[in-house]
């Protein structure tokens, strides 16, 4: 019998009781190990994206400063105190003292210079010179400064101070940075004056050609507004200005509110000239020119001078405002009671003395003459009484006057105003007399009524007394 070979034929493979992975189970493995490193660094990636995304700001915010710190230590011999001092020297031609100079960061960055004495004559706590990041970064890289505004901390100014400022405004463009295109005082006063009383704000544009030629004066203070522009003479003549104001009530006589008030003029050490001028208010305007000089010899030291005329001053809009001062004048088509009523026209000369200029205008004296159109004298009929002697020319809330023609030559002060030759006529109806406003708007006066070829032998005297607000007559 044949011998069968039984054992199985040899492999790569062997069973045995120990898990031994084959070249497939290597592979998966293999395989796997690949994926979770993948996955790994993939995770690494994203995390190092998200925090680099996150820091990025910051790493450009340290990178700008460092620039900037290194732009600005290497500037720092330029920006000192003495450097800067010898610049302001040199354009000026005054010693010039700057005690520190140092860079702010809050509440804006900023170079502040402090205590700056111009030769003696001037002297600012504080100079700030602005500048933004955008403009530090542009330094940075263009390597040269870029600043802001140029701002003045609060100061108080003499008028002969003021004038020495404008007279080195057109240097300023020799003294001030080329980037530099707005100089600005934050708050001034001017101390030992009345003529500007108030908080003002100074500004000076660099213009085009690169030059500051005016400075803008605004008033702080309200109610109203009140805006000067000062443009001094590069020949050394005096200083021209510009006046524009709404609802100003002027620092002297009279002490009305107006509206508006539009004027020009020159001003020096020794005078205001104000050429022309124009005061609005809601009973009309006024238009005229004023002079205020300093004598040279005499009893006083200034003198003011001018003259103003107007036509269309509506009179009971007058009566109304000086009787009721502050309360608004009555609406178009009101119809308001008043003592008398017509359209005024002035013409007056105006003078004043002092020992300063705010002495001379506030004691300014107005003489002229008043014309009358369409005037109606309300509370009497002066015809009536005339006729009717017993009846004592007493008032009446119902009865009038009307003229054709009624004027006046006047005096005014701040004492009041006294109205002489008066004239008033009406057909046959002839009025004369003169009469007295006082300070506090008490009336006192004397008319006398002629009707001519009545049967009356004298005219009719008729005292007028009371306010202004509530005259009374009677003989």
């Amino acid at each position: 019998m044949p011998f069968r070979h039984t054992d199985s034929p040899s492999t790569d493979f062997a069973i045995t009781s120990v898990n031994v992975p084959d070249r497939l189970d290597q592979r998966e493995v293999d395989d796997r190990k690949q994926q979770d490193e993948a996955s790994l660094y993939a995770r690494r990636s994203s995390a190092l994206l998200f925090w680099w995304r996150r820091l990025l700001p910051y790493v450009v915010l340290l990178v700008v400063l460092a620039l900037a710190g290194f732009w600005l230590a290497a500037q720092r011999q330029n920006l000192a105190a003495g450097r800067i001092a010898q610049s302001l020297s040199a354009a000026l031609h005054v010693p010039v003292r700057v005690q520190d100079s140092r860079l702010r960061t809050t509440p804006a960055p900023a170079l502040v210079l402090s205590g700056v004495d111009l030769g003696g004559q001037v002297q600012f706590d504080e100079v700030i010179l602005e500048f933004t990041a955008p403009s530090l970064w542009q330094a940075v890289m263009s390597g040269q400064r870029r600043w802001g505004d140029i701002v003045i901390s609060s100061t108080t100014l003499r008028f002969e101070q003021a004038n020495q400022l404008l007279t080195w405004l057109a240097l300023l463009d020799r003294v001030v940075p080329d980037s530099v295109t707005r100089v600005r005082f934050a708050q001034l006063r001017f101390g030992g004056s009345a003529l500007l009383p108030d908080r003002y704000e100074a500004v000076t544009r660099r213009e085009p050609g690169g030059q500051f030629t005016s400075v803008v004066l605004r008033r702080l203070d309200s109610p109203g507004s009140l805006q000067l522009q000062f443009t001094p003479d590069r020949a050394g003549g005096p200083v021209s200005f510009q006046c524009d104001a709404v609802d100003w009530q002027p620092p002297f006589a009279p002490r009305a509110a107006w509206t508006e008030m539009v004027g020009t003029g020159h001003v020096s050490a020794a005078s205001i000239e104000l050429d022309k001028f124009t005061l609005g208010s809601a009973f009309g305007a006024f238009e005229g020119q004023l002079s205020v000089r300093q004598q040279s010899s005499g009893g006083a030291a200034w003198t003011a001078e001018g003259q103003f005329s107007t036509v269309g001053i509506d009179v009971p809009t007058v009566i109304q405002q000086i009787s009721n001062p502050g309360k608004p004048p009555p609406e178009a088509g009101e119809n308001v009671a008043t003592p008398m009523s017509g359209t005024a026209s002035i013409d007056a000369l105006v003078k004043g003395t002092g020992a300063t200029p705010e002495e001379a205008l506030g004691s300014l004296i107005a003489a002229g003459e008043i014309k009358v159109r369409s005037a109606a004298l309300n509370g009497i009929n002066l015809g009536y009484a005339a006729s009717r002697p017993a009846a004592g020319g007493s008032s009446s809330s119902t009865a009038f006057t009307r003229f054709t023609r009624f004027e006046a030559s006047f005096l005014a002060s701040n004492n009041g105003v006294s109205f002489r030759n008066i004239h008033g006529s009406a057909g046959a109806l002839a009025t004369s007399g003169d009469l007295t406003v006082t300070r506090e708007l008490g009336l006192d006066g004397l008319l006398h009524v002629n009707l001519g070829g009545s049967r009356v032998q004298a005219p009719l005297r008729i005292h007028v007394r009371g306010t202004v607000a509530h005259p009374q007559f009677g003989r």
